[in-house]
This record gives structure tokens, C-alpha cells and sequence, in this order.
């Protein structure tokens, strides 16, 4: 959803970095980029001390599921569509040759987009990016309408 989470004046920088988060400095904010390396298996392996913007994110389908706006089982089906959309753009990113799933999807698909497409070498290439195209927009829209805080 992020590209990155920029760390609070709190946050314990070194013990993150010994907890295996890739902090940056830019403009004089400190990040740690996305995908989050202590995300792993569906859940995160540093919670307890994880940083302060991570304790205060709450997604919009936890906040509609704790006001009562939609269940528990909508949010889950919610949340299952955007991971099924994740899997096939990273299935038509794996197939053009970016897999580096350290990199966030969205800089995978902006770099794969930008390369110039040669039909000859492979005649799919289009159909594949043309799809790739339509996925990471519903994803996109998905993320805007149901996730992300407005």
C-alpha cells in the first residue's frame, strides 16, 4: 500500500535496524521502505516493537469493522481480493523478468512499463502487459476505495 513508512521521533533506531528494517534518510526524514522485510508469512515478526506509525496505521476495513459498517467476513473478502490482485501482478511481473520482491510492486510495474516493448521477440508481450495494466489499476482502485485512510 506504501512505499514507504517514515519513522517517528521515538522510534528506537537502532534497535530496528538490528531487527532487520532498512531504515534511509531523506530530506532529513527517516524511512523504512516497502515491502516491510519484517513482514513475513501474514504477519509481522518485530509487533511488540514495532515502529510508532505501524501501532497508529489502521486500515479503513478495520475501522468499518469495528464501527459496525460492514462484517468481519465483507472485510476478509475485501482483503482476499487485493491479495489475489497482488499475486497476479506479481505472476505478470515474475513472467517479464522483475522479481526482485524486495523492490515495492508499484516500482517493479513503473520500471517494466517504461522499458520500451518489442512484439517480435515475444507476441504475448503485449496481451501480458496490457493485463498487467488492467490488474495494478483495479488494484489501484481497490486500494483507494476500501484501504487506504481518505
Amino acid at each position: 500500500m506504501f512505499h514507504k513508512v517514515r519513522l517517528l521521533s521515538n522510534d528506537a533506531l537502532t534497535e530496528l535496524r538490528a531487527l532487520g528494517l532498512r531504515l534511509k534518510r531523506k530530506r532529513g526524514d527517516i524511512f523504512s521502505s516497502q515491502p516491510c522485510p519484517a513482514y513475513q508469512e501474514s504477519h509481522c515478526t518485530i509487533y511488540t516493537q514495532r515502529p510508532e506509525r505501524c501501532r497508529l496505521f489502521e486500515c479503513r476495513q478495520l475501522k468499518q469493522v469495528a464501527s459496525g459498517e460492514i462484517s468481519e467476513s465483507e472485510a476478509l473478502n475485501k482483503i482476499q481480493e487485493v491479495v489475489k490482485q497482488v499475486a497476479r501482478a506479481n505472476e505478470l511481473l515474475n513472467e517479464s523478468g522483475k522479481t526482485d520482491l524486495k523492490k515495492p510492486l508499484t516500482r517493479r510495474y513503473e520500471k517494466i512499463t517504461a522499458e520500451p516493448v518489442d512484439p517480435s521477440s515475444d507476441p504475448k508481450i503485449l496481451e501480458r502487459r496490457e493485463e498487467l495494466m488492467r490488474v495494478m489499476q483495479a488494484l489501484e482502485t481497490l486500494l483507494e476505495k476500501d484501504f487506504r485512510p481518505r
